[in-house]
């Protein structure tokens, strides 16, 4: 019973919270209307988030004629969170204030097929060098969330196995809690992206999101409510090992005709020098700008099939949005749009209508952003473990 009471109040903290958010200035009256809850209720919830340090009190307004009004807002320099990005050929980093504004981001190399030792020592250097440049206050950094493509086990944050980084049973947060001092989470990317997708319009009314990502791999990543769904083994979304051809091109995971052979950048760039040097898609691209013949059917068979990804994600999931996301989409304008009204025209009539289709606002920084929110919200998640609860 004391379990079920305490998640129950943690709920309503959490809810009380996500209202400050979205509604940048509210009073507590306000909070109470919206939340459905005792005055009493929310003015000790406040009265603990702001004893936290997470919300504060702004200057008094005028409302009208009478009392005047308090009005409540989240502390932006409360908490700090470090959102990181490991992809084939680079690294992100992000550091991020509780109203998930950047304090400063930036990229780095990293090479095909570099061990995870050398990455997590590079990992941790990058990370101190940030902290120290930008003055942070160690004390209010919530952790550091890593997003990978792959498959992860969140729980223990063990790289279960990644095609992309060429890693197999990695110990990834074991290692980097060897080096770095403060909380430490491994996800796969996609589902960090979509979690900074469902944050990033406020009062987003969305059931359920699916954020597909065409890149150096393809997968996708569904969000019911705000919540990332996961599947038994953290894998819900590996649609890039699909199967479409049997005895299609040979995968990168040991099985032939995978869904991602058709579409991923390394699998176009294999198909293509069978006909010229190109090796990157930017090299097919311009091919196909050009005129050449190869490099279009190559770009017409990904953009297929890639529309006829979102199609199945629609059908399997029925969601009610659908953001189109990755390298493609994003430094490929011109793919991106092509791949988005194709899928518009391919998507089971019946459920047209219900489904809204559309490219990724976020861009290249959405992985470290969900990366450093997802941090934070572990964080308040757990804000009363160890304290009784209001």
């Amino acid at each position: 019973m004391k379990k079920s009471q305490n998640f129950i109040k943690r709920e309503n903290q959490n809810f009380i919270l996500e209202l400050i958010q979205n509604n940048d200035l509210i009073t507590r009256p306000k909070l109470a209307s919206l939340a459905n809850m005792s005055p009493t209720t929310v003015s000790r919830i406040v009265a603990f988030l702001i004893e936290e340090g997470l919300i504060k009190e702004t200057n008094q307004y005028t409302t009208g004629v009478g009392r005047k009004a308090t009005y409540l807002a989240l502390n932006p320099d409360s908490l700090i969170s470090i959102g990181v990005e490991l992809d084939e050929s680079l690294v992100r980093y992000g550091v991020f204030d509780f109203l998930g504004e950047a304090i400063v981001t930036e990229e780095t190399e990293k090479g095909i097929g570099e061990s995870p030792e050398s990455l997590v020592k590079t990992m941790h250097e990058v990370i101190t060098r940030l902290i120290h440049e930008n003055q942070i206050d160690r004390s209010k950094i919530t952790g550091v969330c890593v997003g990978l493509p792959g498959l992860v086990n969140h729980k223990n944050g063990n790289v279960i196995k990644s095609a992309q980084l060429v890693w197999e049973d990695v110990p990834l947060l074991q290692m980097l809690e060897e080096q770095l001092p403060f909380p430490i989470h491994i996800d796969n990317e996609l589902n960090l992206k979509a979690y900074a997708e469902q944050l990033f319009i406020k009062n987003n009314t969305s059931h359920s999101t699916v954020v597909i990502g065409f890149g150096s791999g393809v997968g996708s990543a569904l969000m019911i409510g705000d919540q990332i769904y996961r599947g038994y083994l953290n894998s819900a979304g590996e649609i890039g090992h699909t199967i479409v051809d049997p005895n299609g091109m040979l995968c990168t995971c040991g099985n032939s005709g995978c869904l991602q052979t058709y579409i991923a950048e390394r699998f176009l760039v294999q198909e293509a020098s069978k006909k010229s040097d190109a090796q990157s898609l930017h090299d097919i691209s311009s091919a196909a700008e050009e005129g050449y013949k190869w490099a279009q059917r190559i770009l017409n068979r990904a953009i297929t099939y890639a529309s006829i990804t979102v199609n199945n994600c629609v059908c399997m999931n029925n969601p009610d949005r659908v953001i189109l996301t990755g390298k493609m989409i994003e430094q490929f304008p011109h793919i991106g749009n092509r791949i988005l009204q194709e899928s518009r025209d391919k998507i089971w009539s019946p459920l047209n209508a219900s489904t809204s289709i559309e490219i990724s606002q976020l861009g290249e920084k959405g992985v470290i952003w969900g990366a450093g929110m997802y941090s934070q919200k572990e964080y308040i998640n757990h804000l009363n473990t160890n304290k009784e609860l209001i």
